[in-house]
């Protein structure tokens, strides 16, 4: 799995996403037919809607049915939170047969913005992405846009529903529809300055987005539902590539809402530290990577080891001791055993930190997530081989778990 990727040890039901359109009439209401230009009428309209500077010209030129306007009127709300003026739709494809029995039907549009100053949101990005629009006609043979849905990839974060920004020193929270209900702005402040400790004068900003569905976590990502049901959080860009422009926090809240306050800020320092270094994008090995941020977000957590690795040195107990080090292919499984991946994977940090200071850990991993091979970084920080360091481990994880219970 992608490094920027925490798995929690919960499972979820798999749920495909599909947003429910505002103001949908009973299907059993009259439908009106489509009009036979319909594609040259939603070029024009989308054209409207996208020069549109002014609330009231954004919704008459998304049409005059009540669900149309409502939808409408909360799409131009947020993005005056997180847009610069001139966010565009391009018409693509589609709006001329219905597919659903109050005659409406699905268009392709391109969408393409830029965040606004405060947004949280990288300023010098353009974001573009292809959205699925809800097209319903009106009796006079006009068209109504009146929702919006993911198609493929991700949806601007003001289509998915409200939003709320509190921008703070170092730190932004993005709120979609009220989602999250922890005190997210000052777990960000507490995030950022662990991660400032162990890498003294860190840059960037970070950015936790807090949407209120998975469904709606999973359309911002450009994700199916189904695919981040097990993740708490992910870090990410909002523009298709996590290794282009400022990388963002995406919470999960079917998962992360779980958490104890404990285990929810463990999980939003892990992530910070992909956020503020350059974790997101790398190619450097997943479990220096995982591991790393596991060390940041524990470093201070005063949790006994039978709580902050129960399942990896519950496994050990058993008879699993690992036969090497994790392999890349290891954090993409979505299956059971993801929690003791992550903890055994953090014991390896935790057992260089007891030899070494904070400044060489994050020199390896500076190296490896700057493209050097682990061998030659273990070499060259610690004089360790990969098989003296899966040795000592292996060594470390079973007395360890011999004297934790």
């Amino acid at each position: 799995m992608a490094a920027a990727l925490v798995l929690a040890v919960l499972a979820g039901a798999i749920l495909l996403w599909q947003r429910p359109w505002v103001g949908e009439p009973d299907p059993g209401a009259g439908a009106v037919s489509l009009p036979a230009d319909a594609r040259s009428r939603l070029t024009a309209q989308l054209r409207e809607m996208s020069r549109a500077s002014s609330q009231d010209a954004f919704v008459a030129a998304a049409g005059d049915l009540p669900a149309a306007q409502a939808f409408a009127k909360r799409t131009w709300r947020a993005m005056q939170s997180v847009a610069m003026p001139g966010a565009t739709f391009r018409y693509v494809s589609g709006g001329e047969v219905a597919d659903r029995a109050d005659g409406s039907a699905a268009a392709s549009a391109e969408v393409s913005w830029q965040p606004s100053p405060g947004s949280g949101l990288d300023p010098a990005a353009t974001y573009r992405s292809t959205v699925e629009l809800r097209v319903r006609p009106e009796a006079d043979g006009t068209l109504s846009v009146v929702g919006a849905a993911q198609v493929a990839g991700q949806v601007p974060i003001w289509l998915i529903g409200d939003v709320a920004v509190d921008d703070g020193a170092g730190r932004t929270v993005v709120r979609v529809d009220g989602g999250g209900s922890l005190p997210l702005e000052d777990m960000a402040t507490t995030a950022r300055a662990a991660v400032e400790r162990v890498l003294p004068g860190v840059d960037g900003r970070l950015t936790i987005i807090s949407p209120r569905t998975r469904a709606q976590m999973a359309a911002i990502v450009g994700q199916e539902s189904d695919a981040v049901a097990q993740i708490a959080a992910i870090t990410t860009g909002l523009d298709g590539d996590p290794a282009a422009g400022q990388p963002v926090v995406v919470l999960n809240p079917t998962v992360f809402a779980t958490m104890d306050r404990r285990a929810a800020q463990v999980v939003l320092t892990h992530e910070a530290t992909h956020a503020l270094t350059t974790a997101v994008g790398t190619t450097g090995a997943n479990w220096v990577v995982e591991g790393f941020a596991d060390f940041v977000a524990l470093r201070d957590d005063t949790a006994p080891l039978s709580v902050s690795a129960g399942q990896a040195l519950a496994d050990v107990r058993a008879g699993r001791v690992p036969e090497g080090l994790p392999a890349d292919a290891d954090f993409s499984s979505t299956g059971h055993g993801l929690g003791a991946l992550y903890e055994s994977t953090w014991m390896i940090f935790r057992l260089l930190a007891r030899d070494h200071p904070d400044s060489d850990l994050v020199a390896f991993y500076q190296q490896v997530v700057g493209g050097e091979p682990v061998d030659r970084a273990l070499q060259s920080t610690f004089g360790l081989t990969a098989d003296e360091l899966t040795a000592r481990w292996r060594d470390y994880l079973t007395k360890s778990a011999s004297t934790t219970s």
